[in-house]
This record gives C-alpha cells, structure tokens and sequence, in this order.
C-alpha cells in the first residue's frame, strides 16, 4: 500500500511533466518583456551595410527584416498548432488513434475529529486517496474528421497569406528601389540643366561686355538659373524622400542608417538606367488564366471556401451521437477499487441549437464561395490594369526617347547659334528645357515600366525572374 506521502510524491511527478514547456513560455516572455517597456539594449547595435546589393539580395534582406513577414510565418505556426489541437480531440477510430486516450490522476487528503457526543477533542484522523482515470472517445461519427479538414485548410490559407506578404513586400522593395533610382537620374538631370542654365548666363555676361547683348539678357539668364537651382533642391528632396521609402521597404528604421548610410547611388545615373526585369509579352488572357491558379489572393480564398464546406460536414456530424468508454482506478488506504463504463449518447432536442449551427455553416459556404468570385473579379481587374501600365509604358518609353534625340539635337543646334548670335535667349531657354523635360520623361517612361514588370509578378503569382544589368544610351 503507498502511505499518504507517497501519494503525494506522485502526484507532485506527474504534475512536473509539463514543466519545459512553462519554462520555454517564459523564457518567450522575459524576451519580449524590454521591448513592450521600451527598453531595449541598443548597445551593441550596428549599422545596416547593404552597400553593392542587387535589387533581389535586397528583396531576400526584406524578407527576413520585415516584421510583417514575421506576423505571417507565425500565423502559419499557429495554424498549424491548431491543427495539433483538434487532433488531440480525435477518436480512437481516427488517423491519430493515439491521441484519443485522455488521463487524470486526482488526489485528496481529509482528516476529521471524533464526532463522538461523549468525547471532544482537537485531535483529527483521517486518511489519503487517490484516483487515476482513463476516458476514451470511440467514435464521433465524423466530427473530428471534419473539423480537421476545415483546420488544415485554415493552414493552407494561412501559407498562402504568408505567400501573399512575400509578394507585397517584393512590390514594396523593387517600387522603392525604382524610386530611388529614378529620383537619382532626375536629380542629374536637374544639375545638368542648372549647368546649361550657368553657362548660359556666362555667355550672356560675355556678350553683354562685348556690346552684343542687353543686359536684360543677363538678367533673365540670372533668373533662370535660380529657378533651375531651386528646382535642383527639390529633386535633392525627391532623393532623400525616395530613400526613406526603400528605407521602410526594407526594414530598416533610423536608428539602422538612412539611405546614404545603408546604400550607395548608382554611378553615371543620367547616362544610364538600371533594369530590373525583362520584358514580358504576355497579354490580358495569358495573365489572368496563369494568376487565377497561382495567384496567392485566390489561394487563400479557395482554401477558405474548402474551409467552410468541412464545417459543414462537421455540423451535420454533430447531429450523430457518440460513442465512448471510460475507466478508472481508485484507491483509498487501504482499499483499492477498479471500475470501467461504456456509453453512447444523442442529442434528442437542443432548442434547434444543432440544426441552426447546420443552417448557419451552409451560409458561411456559400458566402465564402461568394469571396472567390469577389477575388477572382479583383484579380482581373488588377491583371489588367497592370498589363496595361506595361503596354503603355513602353509607348511612353519609346516617344520618350524619340523626344530626346530631337531635343539634343535642337539643344545643340540653338547652343551654337546662340553664340554666334543668330538666335535670342527666348530659344535658348526653350531648348534647354525642351531637353531636361525630355530625358526626365524618357526615365519616368522607363523605371513606370520596370514598376509595371514587378507588380505583374505580385498579381499572377509568378516567382520574380530578375534580370539585372546596366542598360546605357547606346543599348
């Protein structure tokens, strides 16, 4: 027989058991407790160093520093801990036999004085007992089936947001970075032109000492230099917006480093542009057929469709009785006492409880159904919108570019003529304007394109294809 402390010795095991899971939830907790205070240590912090990353290294860097990718791999985590919880609900009659068993052990310890009217005393007897039980869930009739069923589409949904995050932080990082670069470019188009504008005026000046020009000429000369200058301070702003933007897009916050610190400025930016992708050819129909099987927003609305008609296969299942068995060992010094059931029940009336739980799942069904022709139409919409924003970026491109050359080419021509006198300042302010409004639209036309490309990839579901290089004026 186990005396009274033994019994006390057990039950102090068996509740030990779980204890490294505890001590993993508190451990979780003291590493999260600094930063829910606002005191973090920051000592040993080190600046970001991203300088000569490729637009995909800096895509894979977003991926692993953007706390929103963390929150979806979580949720996936947890999805699939949810999926363990129902299995621990499953049948003996299951894929998962070995989950159905649950076991109890109880202990109690009373004591009570002699209840004799002759004798009254403070002196207390009493005994200890103990009690271990087993309850075993036979069949279910398909509650536990479903209800897996539904949960692992719940997983899968949640894959396919953690999918969907991945695409919305590449359509972040590659719009950033072709923010910045186009910022850069525009900013060398503005200095080229503040220079245009300074050599301008220097010749105004040289030919108002030779008595070949008036000095209204040098003033307007002045003034359109300072209205390129300040437009040059704008462009300079535009840089330094664009590379907070990629900034964020990346991860990275203050402390981590601006732009100038993480990265570094393309080299000879106005003499050429940095391609990101190649182009696609694809059109409207190709795009959408690809991206109604493959693109994550349909995905997770598919799963949540096959989600939904799983519950209800588990609400009809709950109309169904269940079968179950129980046993247990009871022991009270100095006896011990074995007792063992079986039992079936069923539901007869709950108030319409069940029957309206089953009324309700079909209407979630059909409202989950609903959302996929909600995200396919979405889909649609987006396919096109962006195919077209591609198709009419390279329009944009190509009369850009046909802009430029007849802008130099006039630029040139009223430069040489302006020194020798054959054309007013009124022409040669014009051309130089013709030619720095030409190249900002030829680059706005092309980085419009490379934004066009990346956000198809997003849209259809396609793993990015980059195609990274160096594309300059003679290509």
């Amino acid at each position: 027989m186990f005396s009274s402390k033994q019994v006390v010795v057990i039950l102090s095991l068996l509740l030990a058991a779980g204890c490294s899971i505890v001590r993993n939830a508190r451990e979780a907790q003291k590493t999260v407790e600094p930063k829910g205070t606002g005191q973090e240590d920051r000592s040993a912090f080190q600046k970001v160093n991203l300088r000569g990353y490729s637009l995909e290294r800096l895509v894979d860097f977003a991926m692993t520093n953007r706390p929103t990718v963390v929150a979806a791999r979580l949720a996936v985590e947890d999805a699939r801990l949810n999926l363990k919880t129902v299995a621990a609900d499953a049948p003996l009659i299951s894929s998962t036999p070995w989950t159905s068993p649950k076991l109890s052990v109880g202990g109690n310890y009373g004591a009570s004085s002699d209840a004799s009217a002759t004798r009254l005393g403070w002196h207390t007897e009493g005994s200890a007992a103990a009690a271990l039980s087993l309850d075993l869930l036979i069949w279910d009739f398909g509650r536990n089936a479903a209800e897996s069923e539904a949960t692992a589409e719940g997983v899968i949904a949640a894959e396919q947001e953690l999918v969907r995050e991945g695409y919305a932080v590449f359509d972040d990082v590659a719009t950033a970075y072709f923010a910045v670069l186009e910022a850069d470019a525009l900013l060398e188009v503005r200095r080229t032109n503040e220079f245009n504008y300074a050599e301008h005026l220097r010749q105004a000046e040289d030919r108002l000492k030779a008595g070949e020009a008036q000095r209204l000429d040098v003033t307007r000369a002045r003034l359109d230099l300072s209205q390129a200058r300040e437009e040059t301070v704008a462009a300079s702003n535009l840089v330094v917006t664009a590379g907070a933007g990629l900034m964020r897009a990346l991860g990275i916050d203050a402390e981590g480093g601006t732009r100038d610190d993480v990265l570094l400025p393309l080299e000879n930016s106005l003499e050429a542009v940095m391609q990101g992708f190649a182009a696609t050819t694809f059109t409207v129909d190709e795009a959408f057929a690809l991206a109604r099987t493959n693109a994550p927003a349909v995905a997770v609305a598919r799963a949540r469709l096959r989600a939904a008609s799983a519950r209800v296969d588990a609400a009809i299942a709950d109309l169904l009785p269940s079968v179950s068995a129980s046993a247990s060992l009871n022991w009270t010094d100095p006896l011990w006492l074995w007792k063992w059931g079986f039992s079936a029940s069923q539901s007869l009336f709950a108030g319409f409880r069940k029957t309206t739980a089953v009324d309700r799942s079909v209407v979630a069904m059909k409202s989950a159904a609903s959302a996929v022709d909600e995200a396919e139409q979405n889909l649609s919409l987006a396919v096109e919108l962006a195919v077209a924003e591609r198709d009419n970026a390279v329009v944009a491109r190509t009369t850009a570019w046909e802009s430029v050359k007849s802008a130099r080419e006039n630029y040139a021509t009223v430069k040489e003529q302006y020194r020798e006198g054959d054309v007013s300042r009124i022409d040669f302010t014009a051309a130089v304007s013709d030619l720095a409004t030409a190249v900002g639209n030829c680059i706005r036309a092309y980085y419009r394109g490379q934004v066009a490309e990346a956000k198809l990839f997003s849209i259809v579901g396609r793993v990015p294809a980059y195609s990274e290089r160096k594309i300059t004026e003679a290509k």
